[in-house]
């Protein structure tokens, strides 16, 4: 393994960090390599990149706690006991034979999505309190943050500022009966998943939301003033409303078995190559096996299929 490669691996292992974290850290680590000049010498020394990520991962999940300990007295009781708990990394997994509806649903909180064997979560920045982790005796897993965020969430003093985290993983080609997500005003994003659900339900209120490789029957979207982007197929009639936001679907299969209909307000519409814009109506009298009926606002809905 060569520096390149080593950085490269360290990296993806850093999913549950935010962006800033990251960019942190692999800069730090790349300098460590440059000031070194030894690339062998230094891969011993740290070890294997998934061992350094969890080290990295820890340190940053601590450093609140590292950084206000000595100022504890200063504090008032609700202050300490989110210094305390806040930084604890809350982990939970579940069998895949066990899980038949995925429900999960994110306030403000940065979001990654990726795949492995089982299904699992793993938070920073998150009191146990207020992370909802549930699987129902029908099979139904829940995962929400909903609950109202401590106040240093919002603080500008960078050492103080503890951005929520939650790491989600789903099983590699899982099969649901129903996928729900709603984002608030977070972001999640998901790299190389590959599910099935036989119904869905995507919904994204002033965040960001990027989905890729779900296959999926009915899956309704709806986008508030946020953007949400879909990759993957869906099959049947589907639902897309949009408000103020963007929404772009870029899907599989071909376009000949789709049809649509749309009401649009001062917005924008685009279906492969056609587009439309401004207040509009069109009702599709030949109505296909896969429908899309779409509502936008002041928004932008694109489809893409191939």
């Amino acid at each position: 393994m060569n520096r390149d490669e080593y950085i490269k691996q360290l990296e993806s292992n850093l999913l549950s960090l935010t962006e800033d974290e990251k960019a942190e850290a692999v800069q730090y680590y790349s300098d460590y390599f440059d000031e070194a000049n030894d690339d062998q010498k230094v891969i011993e020394e740290l070890g294997s990149p998934e061992e350094l990520a969890k080290t990295i991962t820890e340190k940053f999940a601590n450093a609140l706690v590292g950084a206000n300990k000595n100022k504890s007295e200063e504090k008032d009781d609700d202050e300490k006991k989110f210094s305390q708990s806040s930084a604890q990394a809350l982990y939970y997994d579940f069998d895949q034979d066990s899980v038949k509806n995925l429900y999960l649903s994110f306030s403000t909180a940065e979001v990654v999505i990726i795949s492995g064997s089982k299904y699992a979560v793993e938070s920073r920045g998150i009191e146990s309190q207020a992370l909802n982790c549930h699987l129902s005796s029908d099979g139904t897993l829940t995962i929400n943050n909903s609950k109202r965020l401590n106040f240093n969430f919002w603080s500008h003093d960078r050492s103080r500022r503890v951005v929520p985290r939650i790491l989600v993983t789903i099983p590699n080609k899982a099969k649901l009966e129903k996928f729900q997500i709603m984002i608030g005003a977070g972001n999640c994003i998901t790299k190389n998943i590959n599910f099935n659900c036989s119904k869905g339900n995507i919904e994204v209120g002033a965040g960001n939301l990027v989905i890729g490789s779900v296959e999926g029957g009915k899956i309704d979207f709806r986008c508030g003033m946020g953007n949400l982007l879909f990759e993957g197929i869906l099959k049947g009639n589907s639902n897309v409303d949009c408000g103020m936001g963007s929404v772009k679907l870029n899907l599989k299969g071909n376009p000949a078995d789709y049809s649509y209909d749309i009401k649009l307000g001062l917005g924008d519409f685009k279906f492969n190559n056609e587009k439309k814009s401004g207040v509009c109506k069109i009702f599709n009298n030949q109505v296909k096996e896969n429908h899309l009926s779409v509502n936008c606002g002041m928004g932008s809905v694109n489809i893409q299929i191939n």
